[in-house]
């Protein structure tokens, strides 16, 4: 696909995304858009943030071609040391509409539709996202993702619940723990409130900081990351810890 087409598809998926309404999660990740016939994985994440509020999801995944991919993921809550509580199982579907190279390289585009059933006490939710990612100078990649949902329960909020995601990696020469593929860089949530009513700068939730990624050659990957806030409205740390396998 040549470039004026992914700029119009961008822009045109953007477009349509303010008109929906999700709110970012402590263990969600700045997603790639690949989709590899075949493939399966099962992970666990975990996140925490400086309130003691804790969460957690495990999810399987797997694709059935080269452009979709069908992901099923169970969600968990702990609030201030408190038993974990199930929170929602999410149905993710992912739809690759640009390649990259054979070797990885280059740029790739896709998009998520994702429905969440909450667990009772909560709307269930609908969930796009656009994701970006392009790797580069050999060594280099950019990931970007604009995410919108909306619930729809009936005491649902109209408009769109509007975020956006941003990292940056690089691979290190770095032999550690018996694998050579070890990936660091920084990242970059954001919350921009919702669209019917968007929030001040200092009201918004903006958080960055490092992210480690690494992978073994039996299909184990890691991802370990921390993020402090930049405004008022963000919570002062969080930290992740993901692990799965591929097979």
């Amino acid at each position: 696909m040549s470039l004026a087409p992914k700029l119009i598809f961008c822009c045109s998926s953007i477009v349509v995304m303010t008109g929906i309404a999700s709110a970012q999660s402590l263990t969600g990740n700045v997603g790639s858009a690949g989709v590899t016939s075949g493939e399966q994985a099962a992970e666990f994440r975990l996140g925490i943030d400086d309130t003691g509020l804790a969460q957690s999801r495990i999810h399987y995944e797997q694709a059935f071609s080269d452009w979709y991919q069908l992901r099923a993921i169970v969600s968990l809550r702990r609030d201030n040391g408190e038993a974990w509580d199930y929170s929602g199982f999410t149905v993710e579907n992912w739809f690759q509409w640009a390649e990259e190279q054979s070797d990885g390289a280059g740029f790739h585009g896709g998009l998520r539709l994702a429905y969440t059933f909450a667990d009772g006490t909560a709307d269930d939710e609908f969930n796009v996202r656009l994701a970006l990612t392009d790797r580069f100078a050999s060594s280099w990649e950019w990931r970007a993702n604009i995410i919108a949902g909306f619930e729809t329960g009936n005491q649902r909020t109209d408009g769109a619940d509007l975020q956006s995601r941003l990292q940056i990696t690089k691979a290190v020469p770095l032999t550690l723990f018996n694998t050579d593929e070890w990936r660091f860089g920084a990242e970059l949530y954001s919350e921009y409130g919702n669209s019917e009513n968007f929030l001040g700068l200092e009201d918004q939730a903006h958080q960055v900081g490092p992210v480690v990624k690494t992978t073994w050659r039996n299909g184990i990957y890691m991802q370990v990351g921390f993020r402090s806030g930049l405004t008022d409205g963000s919570d002062d740390y969080m930290g992740k810890f993901f692990v799965g396998r591929e097979f």
